[in-house]
């Protein structure tokens, strides 16, 4: 029978859960079994307390999301508390709020891994110190074996080495009572000594971007898809990733397009026109209540919810100016100007998966290029400056971009890594563009057309294929248009 791989339970609060599920499919995407209650267990339910303490009995070593809600969240010191009780390595990793508000006593001895400034970093630095205590626990477990395997000597070879071995078994005890005293000497002090270093530092080798052929595309696709309906004019509908759960979100006398889902899945972020200028709205879907965001009385467009649902970025274009970027509160407080360029249009803003960076385009019309910029709002970096694209794009966790380009009714979607390397075509004709990739950087959404040899503008439908191109599934079938989809769990 084979062994089961060795894992790490994950304990953190549910205030962390999208952080949470970033970072096990971060550390799953290289190799490490991560344990998660909720994806295993009901929360609540009469067996999850038990299957809670059985796999931390089992785990190779406990992972702790640090934050103000673990910090008071009393399961997660409880699973601390009985990880220490069973002798499990403790791997704390610091994800949100201040280090005195965030890290517990009991932990503060600990070092650990700080993922608030530098994301993929801390990543890697985990990643690594996960790899090398399951390389340590596996010496000592065939060591263990190795020192429990029944040793068969005959009685002729027990007579021969029955002296030598006696005096050997002497010599071996004086050595061991001094081993024994040496160990329990080291492990006093031992238990002194703060855990071995997981923590973050500044790396000098190259970030590693990961490529189409590097992500294993098993699976199938989950999470919502949202998008424009031209149902009764532009609303805003939204699908379950497999074409089921259809359903229309707006039915307003006006325009509304550029959706983004909230993290959660719980509410869309959209533009509406219905004082007649185009505003930011947003859209709870379990209840329906819609709120206005903005009162610019000027163009606004596509916004995008950040990871950590506490901001919003969109394009703005005072009259008579070029559009620029802005950001805003995800309550719709505190609109402010993010960057703007002397001589281009800056718009179509899209996240960085740990929400430190803005992926967006610059250019005027249809002929733009891809920028990267910091959380400072200064100097962009251009991607790639031999693509040229209408604007709008995504960046996925695994670090790929995806966006079209071609001809008018000729567009193509591709990916390419974030430093501009590995560009790819990946969509096969019908005009094909809005790339939106899955939570999990597996898949990607678009809008293609089913009757381009007629110029049928209202054939465009919502698909999705894997990373690679491959396996293409239309999603829906309408005698309207269907377009600008975007992901989200």
């Amino acid at each position: 029978m084979s062994t089961p791989a060795p894992h790490f339970f994950m304990s953190y609060s549910r205030d962390d859960a999208d952080l949470q599920r970033r970072i096990v499919a971060e550390l799953r995407g290289r190799g490490i079994n991560i344990w998660v209650d909720i994806e295993n267990l009901i929360p609540g339910s009469p067996a999850w307390e038990r299957e809670i303490e059985r796999s931390i009995r089992a785990a190779a070593g406990v992972i702790v999301l640090l934050s103000p809600g673990s910090n008071n969240s009393e399961w997660v010191r409880r699973e601390i508390s009985f990880a220490e009780q069973n002798e499990k390595r403790i791997f704390p990793v610091l994800v949100r709020g201040d280090e005195d508000d965030s890290i517990p006593l009991r932990l503060s001895n600990h070092q650990h891994v700080d993922l608030r400034g530098h994301f993929r970093q801390g990543m890697e630095e985990l990643a690594n110190a996960l790899h090398d205590h399951l390389g340590t626990t596996k010496v000592i477990t065939r060591k263990k074996q190795e020192a429990a395997a029944p040793i068969s000597i005959s009685s002729a070879d027990l007579k021969r080495f029955a002296v030598p071995g006696l005096l050997v078994l002497i010599v071996m005890a004086c050595i061991g009572g001094l081993v024994i005293a040496a160990r329990a000497i080291y492990g006093s002090l031992n238990n002194r000594l703060p855990t071995p270093a997981v923590t973050a530092t500044p790396s000098t080798e190259p970030f590693i971007l990961a490529t189409a052929q590097d992500i294993g595309l098993n699976g199938e696709p989950a999470g919502k898809i949202v998008y424009t309906c031209q149902v009764q004019g532009d609303e805003i509908c939204v699908i379950n990733a497999d074409g089921s759960g259809w359903q229309r979100l707006t039915n307003l006398p006006s325009a509304s397009n550029y959706a983004s889902l909230s993290p959660d899945g719980g509410s869309v972020v959209f533009v509406g026109r219905q004082t007649g200028n185009a505003e930011i709205y947003d859209l709870n879907i379990s209840t329906g209540a819609i709120k206005q965001f903005t009162q610019f009385k000027m163009d606004v467009g596509a916004p995008e919810i950040s990871p950590d649902n506490r901001l919003i970025a969109f394009t703005y274009r005072p009259k008579n100016n070029s559009a620029r970027l802005w950001m805003m509160n995800r309550d719709g407080s505190d609109p402010h100007e993010f960057y703007r360029s002397p001589t281009q249009e800056s718009h179509d803003p899209t996240w960085s998966p740990d929400g430190t960076q803005i992926l967006f385009a610059m250019g005027k019309g249809e002929n733009n290029k891809l920028y990267v910029i910091g959380f400072d709002g200064r100097d962009p970096q251009v991607v790639n400056d031999t693509i040229d694209t209408r604007g709008r794009s995504d960046w996925s966790l695994l670090n790929l971009i995806s966006f079209d380009m071609g001809d008018p009714l000729q567009h193509e979607v591709y990916t390419m890594n974030i430093d501009g390397n590995n560009l790819r075509k990946i969509s096969d004709g019908k005009n094909s563009q809005g790339a939106s990739f899955s939570p999990d950087g597996k898949w990607i959404a678009f809008t293609a057309y089913t009757n381009l040899a007629n110029q049928d503008l209202n054939s465009c439908e919502i698909y999705i294929m894997r990373v690679d191109g491959t396996d293409p599934r239309r999603l829906t079938e309408n005698n309207y248009c269907d377009y600008q989809p975007r992901w989200g769990k």
